[in-house]
């Protein structure tokens, strides 16, 4: 069975970004585990030989693709958390992961695998994702503290929701998701949010 050749089309010349884009769309497609070297290169109508003049190998393209997909993650939760505040900028934001996590498949799975690796230029933007989703927690009036925790169950209880393969469909998964959020803005504007 052939590999699907949808951006076979990439003209004469090929750059290293536009490979990364490629490959990350092709895992997308196809699932992050199968995502090969010589699969890449048949998308890109390239011979294998060829990708090593812009990655180092399999590993480093999954790392590249690890990069793109923390940082198109962030970019869309800046892009819902703008003009909002309160619960409004945290549906928001849940939706919006939401939303990217289930067009893009092999991205996110790309960013879980790379969670906890000593990597810079991702730590950096996975820290650009947490900045607007604590600004919207301190403004509940929680110290740095609880921002800190409440920021940890927000965004585990998001991704465990948006994860493929839970339980329940996808009507429900957005329920829980609201009712979630809804919840956690209940607990944060009652002034009760636990003092750690």
């Amino acid at each position: 069975m052939s590999t699907p050749t949808r951006n076979r089309s990439v003209g004469h010349y090929l750059d290293r970004d536009t490979l990364i884009t490629t490959a990350a769309d092709l895992a997308d497609t196809i699932g992050w585990n199968e995502l090969t070297l010589s699969k890449v290169a048949e998308t890109v109508d390239r011979h294998v030989s060829s990708l090593y003049s812009h990655i180092d190998g399999l590993d480093a393209l999954r790392r590249d693709i690890a990069v793109l997909a923390v940082t198109e993650v962030a970019d869309v939760v800046w892009e819902a958390s703008v003009g909002r505040s309160g619960a409004d900028a945290l549906t928001a934001i849940a939706e919006a992961e939401r939303d990217f996590a289930r067009s893009h498949p092999g991205r996110m799975a790309a960013l879980r695998e790379h969670l906890g690796t000593d990597d810079n230029e991702f730590t950096v933007q996975a820290k650009r994702i947490a900045q607007p989703i604590r600004t919207v927690l301190g403004s509940f009036g929680l110290n740095e503290h609880q921002i800190a925790i409440a920021h940890r169950v927000f965004s585990a209880t998001v991704r465990g929701l948006i994860e493929p393969g839970t339980p329940l469909g996808r009507a429900e998964d957005d329920i829980a998701l609201q009712a979630t959020v809804t919840l956690f803005v209940t607990a944060l504007e009652s002034g009760n949010w636990p003092i750690l």
